[in-house]
Formats: C-alpha cells, structure tokens, sequence
C-alpha cells in the first residue's frame, strides 16, 4: 500500500504537534481522567451547545458558482447544495460532511467545497443529510443511497464519494449498499468503528500514540474527548437494539469489498480514530482494492474543518483533487 507522510509546516520534528494545533488545544476544556468510564445518557447531552461550536473554513476559492436545491428521496426531500466553475469536467464528486451524525451541514463545509471543486474542476454535490437525534440510523444512510443514486442519473464521467468522520462512514456504508457504480472515495479521518474503545476490533489505547512528555496532556485530553463524544454519538444516532459493532453500521466489521473503488485515506496522527482507518485501509489493499494513506502528521481529527488555518487542510484538498483529475 501507498503511503505518504505529510510532516508539519513548521520544523519541529516527528511525533510533535504543529504549532498551530497546539495553540488551539491550549484553549480546549479538560475532558475528565483519561480512562474514566463514560456512559451518557441521551437526556443529559447537550446537543445545542455542540451545534452551536460547529466551525467553518476560510473560502480559498475564486470563480466557484453554487446553487441549492433539493433531492428527492422516499417519504421527504434532501437539501443539497451543487459547486461548479463555468468550464467543469464531467466529474461529479458527492461530499458528506462530517459531525458524529448529529452536528454539522452543508454550510459547515461550504468553503472546503468550493476548494475541491476549483481544484478538482469537478461538480460537487455537498449532501444535508439528515442528522440524529431527530432522524436514527438508517435515516442517514437512507439518504446517501438517495444522493447517490441522484448522482449516477446525472451527466458524468466518473462518479466520486467523499467525507470526513461522520461524513467518510457513512461514505463508506454508501459504496457498500448502493446499486451504482462508483469510482473513487477519498475518507478524512473516518468513524469507521462506533463501538466502544474496549470493544473495537483494533485494541485502542493512548499508549499507542508517539508524544513527547511536555505534550502529552494536550493530546491524551483532545484523544480523550473524542472517545467521550463517540460514546455520544452512539446513543443518539443508534436506535435500542442496534448494535455498533453490525458491519452495516460500522464499515470496520465488514468482509467483503468488491464493490469498492481505489480510495484515498487521509489520516489525522493524533486521531481517535486513526487505527481503525489504518486497519480499514489494509483490508481494501489485502482484498484486491488500491488503498492511497496520506498521514498527516502532527494534526488532530477535524483538522479539515481549519481551511485557511491549517496549511494540512489546503494540502489535502489539492491531493485528493490531483487524485481525481488522474481518473
């Protein structure tokens, strides 16, 4: 398998976080000892709050047209949001934003959007889902299936999905149910495995993280939070009797991959979720399929989010759409 290390901008050797992300983790709150057990209850998580702190990219675009509009789906419609230049191939990306499932929108990712399609001379199709807790698992899935069987009725070469965290799983689930043709995925950072850091097919533990001592707080307290927010993601996105570990969930448990395209995996050093991407990739790569990892060091999960902030966030836009105008 290919695999590509993007070192930090900033010199500051291997196994450090950028300076930019370290600043930034400076300002997070403190998440609770490291190995405290959580169990939430959906009552008492602040869904408003986290809504609310939702952040948005710098626009780095430059003649990118966009337009609203809705898909259709059974029951309801789906608001999308199209990206063109006045002169786009006839490659059609469709984009899932991340957010646990339940926070995020299309306005959310908005910026990264207009990048990959100026760079990508694409269309993209960035998809509002619908989120939990008001919509459950398979509302969600339900309408990736609706977007993309939109997509494969529209003009096009090539057909691409994407997205990152939430927005890379359920790109994946996508592939794996869908009934078109599909051709190239890239996943930043995807939840891949919601079940509970004890219970993941790959043993996870902060021990298996590369720090230097001085650092080490700031990085166990953000791995720390998303190990707690996964815990919330789960009880509000999983109906009672679903279970996380089902490989229509949790893309990480399943075994066949036929249907899946080359893909791209851009991985977050300090993620919660870096092992079962680096797992995930294997799988593809030992079942036949051309698995890409492009390693971010020195960067955290959401490090998309900070276009215009993070240069690792352009960086990454540029290669999935160098990527795509290869196809």
């Amino acid at each position: 398998m290919k695999r590509t290390v993007i070192p930090t901008t900033a010199d500051v050797g291997p196994n450090r976080l950028d300076p930019r992300v370290k600043e930034q983790l400076k300002t997070k709150p403190w998440n609770g000892d490291f190995y405290t057990p959580y169990h939430p209850s959906p009552e008492t998580i602040d869904l408003f709050s986290a809504r609310a702190a939702a952040g948005y990219g710098t626009d780095l675009s430059h003649d990118i047209q966009s337009e609203s509009f809705n898909i259709p789906a059974p029951g309801h419609y789906i608001p999308a949001r199209k990206y063109f230049s006045a002169h786009p191939s006839s490659n059609l990306i469709l984009f899932l934003h991340g957010g646990g499932f339940t926070v995020g929108s299309v306005e959310h990712k908005d910026s990264q959007c207009r990048y990959l399609a100026q760079m990508s001379k694409s269309t993209v199709i960035s998809l509002d889902y619908r989120l939990a807790p008001e919509t459950m698992y398979p509302g969600a899935v339900e309408d990736v299936l609706a977007g993309l069987d939109y997509c494969a009725h529209l003009p096009h070469d090539h057909l691409i999905i994407g997205g990152d965290s939430a927005g890379a799983c359920l790109s994946a689930n996508g592939i794996f149910a869908a009934k078109v043709k599909v051709d190239y995925a890239f996943f930043y950072y995807g939840a891949f495995d919601l079940e509970s850091a004890e219970h993941m097919e790959e043993p996870w533990s902060y021990d298996r993280y590369c720090c230097v001592e001085e650092e080490k707080d700031l990085i166990y307290n953000r791995l720390n939070r998303f190990r707690r927010l996964s815990e919330e993601m789960k009880v509000l996105y999983l109906p009672e009797g679903i279970s996380a570990s089902s490989p229509d969930v949790s893309p990480q448990y399943k075994t066949d991959f036929t249907c899946f395209p080359p893909t791209l995996f851009l991985i977050a050093e300090y993620d919660y979720y870096r092992f079962c991407n680096e797992s995930f990739a294997a799988k593809l790569e030992a079942a036949g399929v051309p698995a890409e990892i492009l390693f971010y060091e020195g960067v955290d999960h959401g490090f998309f989010d900070r276009l215009g902030a993070l240069p690792q966030a352009k960086h990454s836009i540029e290669a999935i759409a160098s990527r795509i105008k290869m196809l």
